[in-house]
C-alpha cells in the first residue's frame, strides 16, 4: 500500500500539467512531484509547481519517497557545494 499523499489515485487533475519551454516554446508535461524535465530541444526545465504534498511535513517521508531535493540541496551547501 502506498501513502495516500503520494498515491496517484488521490491526485487532482491539476497535479499533472503542461508548461511551455522558455527556449523553444514546446510543451513539457510535468507530474507535481517531478523536480525537472528535459524538453525535446534539450533545455532542462525546473518544475514551476513542484509539490511533494504530505512528504514536506510527514515524519515517514524518507521511508516513503527517499531523500527529497531540498534535503539534497541542504547537504550540498553543508559540504561546500554550490549555494542556492
Amino acid at each position: 500500500m502506498k501513502c495516500p499523499g503520494q498515491d496517484m489515485r488521490f491526485w487532482k487533475p491539476g497535479n499533472i500539467f503542461e508548461t511551455q519551454c522558455p527556449k523553444c516554446g514546446g510543451k513539457v508535461e510535468f507530474f507535481k512531484d517531478e523536480v525537472k524535465r528535459k524538453c525535446r530541444c534539450g533545455h532542462v526545465i525546473v518544475n514551476p509547481k513542484l509539490d511533494f504534498g504530505c512528504a514536506e511535513w510527514c515524519q515517514y517521508a524518507e521511508q516513503c519517497i527517499g531523500e527529497t531535493p531540498w534535503e539534497l540541496k541542504t547537504r550540498e551547501g553543508e559540504e561546500g557545494g554550490d549555494s542556492p
